[in-house]
């Protein structure tokens, strides 16, 4: 070997060794499609978190559970993160009953677009369970869902709790943490989740949590915040997401009266063509194989995460967004205020 090819051997290794060493400071933001890694950490009481990452790895399929009736997803299994820094943090709250892995089709696709996504189980997690051994009998909600006025910042402080556990949990994490900007949070939320939500950024005021800065309520309970009147200060950007068939929460989104008329800007209102209140879970993709088919098949399920993500870029990422500024097809109403 010439000392010419010497020397040059040596730049090259030296160079690579730097950047090895470099670590964190050589990451950047993960702004291409990623592939999505997925694992498991652990709420106080041993319920379970499901957090989907930009990884380092290779996809493969996944069951997450037994009775997803032959649904599955596409991860890196516990594959070390990707070298980005500066991500947002979503947390998903699931539905009354639902549980972390109860909208794989969004949780997981969010990973791929530069999100770390965690999502708890809560404790009235029933229908199933990120751990399967540990899913229990539907309890009773803390007040009747027919009886907004009964409710109070005391309903279901539970899940406000396991919020904020989980994002110290995720923050706090020393594989995934360094991933995070913890000053950009987001919420979403199904159902009751939506609620949750929704009264962490000023729903109930003393719920507030500054940290969040946008919240995607989808079929949200927002009944008690009506109630309240406090919507109008929350102070975040908000999405909400109803559906045609979704009779018992969409209705109350709409009209100068909901929640949509009765929130502060920025504020987008999607209505879905067809669907029901169960839209936003893993039923959508009934018949499906993986998240992809359904993705490219299930019209529905595409734009829930379309419009998603688009709002959560735009708000947690600073990135411009026709789509949130345009009429919207193939849905039944959209309407918007960036004002």
């Amino acid at each position: 070997m010439s000392a010419t090819t010497r020397a040059t051997w040596g730049a090259l290794a030296l160079a690579a060794a730097l950047a090895w060493t470099a670590g964190p400071a050589a990451a950047q933001p993960c702004d291409a499609r990623q592939v999505a890694g997925y694992r498991v950490l652990t709420l106080e009481g041993a319920r379970r978190i499901a957090v989907w990452y930009p990884a380092a790895g290779v996809e493969a399929d996944r069951a997450y559970a037994r009775s997803a009736h032959g649904f599955v997803g596409r991860v890196a299994h516990d594959a070390p993160p990707a070298r980005c820094t500066g991500l947002p943090l979503v947390v998903f709250s699931h539905g009354f009953g639902g549980c972390g892995l109860q909208s794989i089709f969004f949780t997981e696709e969010l990973a791929r677009h530069g999100y770390v996504v965690a999502a708890p189980d809560h404790k009235d997690a029933a229908m199933c369970a990120i751990n399967e051994e540990s899913v229990g009998p539907l309890r009773a909600p803390d007040a009747p869902f027919h009886a907004p006025k009964r409710w109070s910042d005391r309903s279901h402080s539970d899940r406000r709790d396991d919020v904020l556990a989980t994002i110290a949990a995720v923050v706090g994490d020393p594989r995934l943490g360094g991933l995070l900007d913890p000053s950009r949070i987001g919420l979403v939320g199904h159902s009751l989740g939506g609620y949750t939500a929704l009264g962490m950024v000023g729903g109930w005021p003393s719920w507030r949590e500054p940290r969040v800065k946008a919240v995607l309520a989808l079929s949200p309970y927002a009944a008690p915040f009506l109630e309240q009147g406090t919507l109008a200060t929350l102070g975040v950007p908000v999405m909400y997401q109803g559906a045609q068939f979704d009779w018992g929460v969409t209705p109350l989104l709409e009209g100068p009266q909901g929640a949509y008329a009765r929130s502060s800007a920025p504020r987008y209102l999607l209505k879905l063509r067809g669907g029901t209140h169960f839209e936003w879970t893993n039923l959508v993709c009934l018949g499906e194989h993986d998240t992809e088919s359904c993705l490219r098949k299930r019209p529905n399920a595409y734009r829930i995460d379309r419009y998603g993500i688009e709002f959560l870029d735009r708000w947690l990422k600073g990135r411009a967004s026709t789509l949130l500024q345009s009429p919207a097809s193939g849905v039944e109403s959209w309407l918007f205020d960036e004002s």
